[in-house]
């Protein structure tokens, strides 16, 4: 009962955040800087060299964004354990009252920080786990000794009883190893998500897929088996054909432009991590003559709400819609239309709607 009554509570957080129209979701990027260098990564190597916000200036940020609304804060980057004041940031935003997510790649957590995370007590440290074995390890992340500081900081983090949570891209180097990152996971007791699609950078390059990987036997359909006949109800297993849905207004799902948004390590607001257009910039200034977070809010909204089915827009006739993961920031990272079909993302719908249908 208790369990189903925060459920509610936090349904009703979100539908009153899309009702109202204000970022109840933020991801802060605090650094595009990274001491590893995974090839596969949508960050360009050209954007880590940009000038950040000074410590002043992000907590500036996190007073305004509780001002507007915002209550769920994840921290992600590049690698924001980069960022010296990192611990600084962290309990500023928990004074603030922000349910806070730290994204990291773990290596830079000391027993020192993980000292000070168990006291600071995070929502979660959600940490990339890119292979079991060291040289797996090494060749994904470019940096020799990662596995062994990746593992000795979930140890200590564990150890401390921080709430923790896993990561892992599907690569070429990593392929034969997933079973056993999720058997960690399993044994320590924490989530693991396993992404099967990777990115283009936010440039528009297309490198990052000449390093993914294919599960054999189907495997990453079983993992989340359970989660997809959720979503796509047993009507649409038992069918022989899917009828197509009317089109929609509104092609943000995930509450882009209503209840959730990115802000960059320069202080710009921008839809989404994955959509790097167009960005506006918060004037951090105590008075600010520039935009503040509210007005720079009020444009990113009636900017998305411009965006509305075209030509290009498929999914209304598409037959594997129920299957597909595309979204307007897939369109935008293939070539520069939130409307259109990424061809990646297609193949993996009918990849999934076959295994739906056949089942190993």
């Amino acid at each position: 009962m208790k369990i189903q009554s925060y459920h509610n509570f936090w349904q009703k957080i979100h539908l009153a955040a899309k009702e109202k129209g204000f970022p109840v979701r933020v991801m802060f990027e605090l650094t595009y800087r990274c001491n590893f260098s995974c090839r596969h990564c949508y960050v360009p190597q050209h954007y880590r060299r940009e000038k950040e916000l000074e410590t002043k200036e992000v907590l500036f940020i996190l007073g305004e964004l509780a001002k507007i609304g915002c209550f769920y804060l994840g921290f992600t980057g590049g690698e924001p354990f980069m960022r010296k004041d990192i611990l600084k940031i962290l309990w500023y935003a928990k004074k603030k009252g922000f349910e806070v997510i730290v994204y990291s790649n773990g290596s830079l957590i000391t027993k020192s920080i993980a000292e000070e995370l168990s006291l600071l007590r995070p929502n979660k440290v959600d940490i990339t786990i890119p292979a079991m074995t060291k040289a797996a390890f090494e060749r994904i992340t470019g940096m020799v000794g990662a596995r062994q500081r990746v593992f000795r900081a979930i140890e200590l983090l564990h150890k401390k009883e921080v709430n923790l949570g896993f990561k892992t891209c599907i690569l070429k180097e990593n392929v034969s190893e997933i079973n056993q990152i999720q058997d960690f996971a399993y044994r320590l007791g924490a989530l693991h998500r396993l992404d099967d699609i990777l990115s283009p950078r936010l440039d528009g390059s297309k490198e990052p897929y000449k390093y993914r990987g294919r599960l054999r036997d189907n495997s990453e359909f079983k993992v989340k088996n359970s989660k997809l006949k959720s979503k796509i109800g047993k009507e649409v297993y038992n069918s022989k054909e899917f009828i197509p849905r009317p089109k929609t207004k509104n092609l943000f799902k995930c509450g882009v432009g209503t209840s959730q948004v990115a802000i960059t390590p320069q202080g710009e607001l921008k839809m989404c991590l994955m959509i790097d257009y167009p960005r506006y910039k918060i004037d951090t200034r105590v008075i600010p003559r520039g935009e503040n977070l509210q007005g720079a809010w009020d444009k990113l909204k009636a900017f998305a709400a411009t965006i509305q089915p075209d030509k290009n827009y498929q999914c209304g006739q598409c037959s594997l819609k129920p299957y597909c993961k595309w979204c307007p920031g897939r369109g935008w990272l293939h070539n520069r239309s939130f409307t259109s079909c990424d061809p990646e993302i297609r193949l993996k719908a009918m990849r999934t709607k076959e295994y739906a249908r056949n089942p190993v």
